[in-house]
């Protein structure tokens, strides 16, 4: 009788283990699925789509802002960096915090858009402070931490900026990984104007490539910011003067 009670009792711990170890893989399955899912929808919501992507300007087409605005008015201007993944439309808002998980359409995204710091007056500052997430693949700005190798820093000299005012030539001048802790970069309400020289000397302390950029007092400078793949307190930088057309 002892034994026939045993071995009921073994075949309902082995049908427990059983049904655990079933649960355990479905679970792991789940996650896994999960994982991959959103792994593909960062990706996507990194890129633009076809509509917003035939606006995209280059030297045979100007930039139609009457089309973008369509799509969002908060779009300010068009980044492209040469040579590179970063191409975007700009936006701004009234905050720091909308277009960080919001796409230039002003609908949800886990990548979020390249956007422009809030106390910029647009690009009319001497200097103007431009965010973007650091992505996989090197989509947003993710493809920054390049300019740390230097055969990429120095094949990588221009880019463009199109704003509705103007149209800038970029001529990059640093890669800098930045202490957030140590540097008034981000204070904005206190350098937006007239401060260029404590920017600039601020992001040469921290470089790790630079380029010899003539710059006059009168001249526009904007840098590209972006987190540091280690430390949640550094952000990588580009620093690259702006030459109106």
């Amino acid at each position: 009788m002892k034994k026939k009670v045993s071995e009921i009792v073994r075949h309902h711990l082995e049908d427990v283990v059983d049904l655990a170890s079933t649960a355990v893989f479905l679970l792991l399955f789940i996650v896994g699925f999960y994982a991959l899912f959103d792994i593909h929808y960062v990706h996507v919501s990194a890129k633009m789509d076809d509509e917003i992507a035939t606006l995209a300007p280059d030297d045979d087409k100007e930039i139609d802002f009457d089309e973008l605005h369509k799509i969002n008015p908060e779009i300010k201007a068009w980044l492209k960096i040469n040579n590179t993944e970063i191409d975007y439309p700009v936006v701004q808002t009234s905050d720091n915090t909308k277009y960080l998980t919001r796409n230039y359409r002003g609908d949800f995204a886990t990548a979020g858009s390249i956007f422009v710091d809030y106390r910029n007056h647009g690009f009319k500052d001497d200097f103007t402070l431009v965010y973007g997430h650091r992505m996989d693949g090197k989509l947003m700005f993710g493809g920054i931490a390049m300019f740390e190798q230097k055969d990429y820093f120095d094949s990588h000299e221009k880019g463009i900026l199109y704003t509705e005012d103007a149209t800038y030539d970029l001529e990059i001048m640093n890669f800098a990984v930045i202490d957030v802790n140590r540097t008034t970069i981000y204070n904005h309400d206190s350098n937006i104007n007239g401060k260029n020289d404590l920017i600039i000397n601020e992001i040469h302390n921290y470089s790790r490539q630079s380029r010899y950029v003539e710059l006059g007092e009168k001249d526009k400078i904007i840098v590209l910011s972006t987190c540091d793949k280690d430390s949640k307190h550094y952000r990588n930088v580009i620093l690259a003067k702006m030459i109106k057309r």
